[in-house]
């Protein structure tokens, strides 16, 4: 039969050392709590920057399709949104494309025509 092993702290000679760890560490550790809260509040911050940017960018493309030229809402202090509500780009018209060009014949083409 086995018996238990218990923790112990260590011998006397490691006890300074470890001791000394302890201290390091907590030390350390006494930044981490802060840096944790702020990290926190900062995706807080940035989720309701996010809401802000998307009804921001929906209320500029309302005065938009509303007539307001881009140069007027500067002028009103409105500026450009970082973020447009979803749909079709700003300038995305497409354009038309002219049909592809017929390719001009060589003298491979004519071979080819005529062993088959």
């Amino acid at each position: 039969m086995t018996t238990p092993i218990t923790e112990t702290t260590g011998t006397d000679d490691q006890s300074p050392m470890l001791a000394a760890a302890q201290t390091l560490l907590a030390s350390r550790m006494e930044v981490i709590p802060p840096l944790a809260a702020a990290i926190a509040e900062r995706k807080r911050l940035q989720g309701l920057l996010d809401a802000a940017e998307k009804t921001y960018g929906a209320a500029y493309a309302a005065a938009q399709t509303g007539g307001w030229t881009p140069e007027e809402l500067r002028q009103m202090g409105a500026d450009d949104p970082t973020r447009r509500p979803q749909g079709r780009p700003k300038g995305s018209r497409t354009k038309q494309t002219s049909a592809p060009r017929p390719r001009k014949s060589t003298e491979a083409d004519a071979m080819d025509g005529a062993s088959s």
